[in-house]
């Protein structure tokens, strides 16, 4: 089986908002090892500068990349909500700037951007974005669908790690994760059965069907390391073996992609080597990469 993970900060003791590019292929390498066939290296967002120089790295280790394909970058933030910032640096949160694309863009990689739809100039990037080829994909967001519905229409082509760092379900009040839910876009699903119980793993199949479904780790550098304390977000989380948390709050995770497939089919009773198929196939749409799949599979 194969498997493509659009959202991984790190792992094997590496985290992409330090590495270098011989530390970024080193990465790629081991997440090969894992059956991953292609990533999406994922930032942190912050100040165009440093974000710049990140993507810079990740397109030179791109050139003689001897791993796993790297097909693009994945900017999580600064354009969010800070009321569903999560442990994303708050003191990063900026309006929604196209400057941020035109000066990333030049270097070649597919870029995705997790934006929240309510964030300011949020309907414009989204537009702006996905005409010179990225993508956006909502996701730390408080909205109440209402803006949701607007990003979706301007070409917003998914969600990220769903109900995780969103608005959640209320029976009287509209909600990003309903949005997410009706929408039939795909839906980044972090499967490690903390994230996301197995209830609710269970009621998002049920919802989106195998079609939707986006199994990605969102892992971070102690992903494959011992457990103890690491730098993560401008902060000090700690690994305890199952979780990384960081006051309470799960800070990433050190989850892999066969153990999210493999969580994902036991509570859902599905067979893993179609259900890999069909969610390689679900993440190439999301980044409208579908020209890809014979590639991989």
């Amino acid at each position: 089986m194969k498997y493509i993970d659009l959202h991984i900060h790190g792992g094997f003791g590496t985290d992409l908002m330090k590495a270098d590019a011989e530390k970024v292929n080193d990465l790629s390498v081991n997440l090969k090892k894992q059956d991953v066939c292609a990533w999406m290296p994922t930032l942190i967002g912050d100040r165009l500068d440093i974000l710049e120089e990140r993507v810079k790295t990740i397109a030179e280790a791109a050139k003689y990349n001897r791993g796993a394909d790297i097909l693009g970058v994945h900017i999580e933030g600064p354009f969010i909500s800070d009321k569903k910032s999560g442990v994303l640096p708050k003191e990063n949160i900026l309006p929604c700037d196209t400057k941020f694309f035109d000066r990333l863009s030049k270097y070649g990689l597919l870029l995705r951007f997790t934006v929240a739809s309510e964030a300011e100039n949020a309907l414009d990037f989204i537009k702006y974005a996905v005409k010179n080829g990225g993508t956006v994909t909502l996701g730390h967001s408080d909205d109440d669908g209402s803006m949701t519905q607007k990003a979706i229409e301007a070409g917003a082509s998914g969600f990220t790690h769903l109900f995780n760092a969103m608005r959640g379900i209320h029976h009287r009040d509209g909600s990003i994760t309903k949005a997410a839910l009706l929408s039939g876009l795909p839906c980044e699903i972090i499967a490690d059965k903390k994230h996301l119980s197995a209830e609710t793993l269970r009621m998002i199949y049920r919802i989106i069907g195998i079609e939707n479904v986006v199994l990605v780790t969102d892992a971070m550098s102690a992903m494959q390391s011992e457990a103890g304390e690491y730098d993560f977000c401008n902060k000090k989380v700690y690994y305890n073996g199952e979780t990384v948390e960081y006051q309470g709050i799960l800070a990433g995770s050190c989850l892999t992609m066969p153990k999210a497939l493999h969580n994902f089919c036991e509570v859902n009773g599905l067979d893993e080597k179609s259900t890999a198929e069909a969610v390689l196939k679900n993440s190439l749409k999301m980044i409208k990469r579908e020209d890809l799949f014979e590639k991989y599979i």
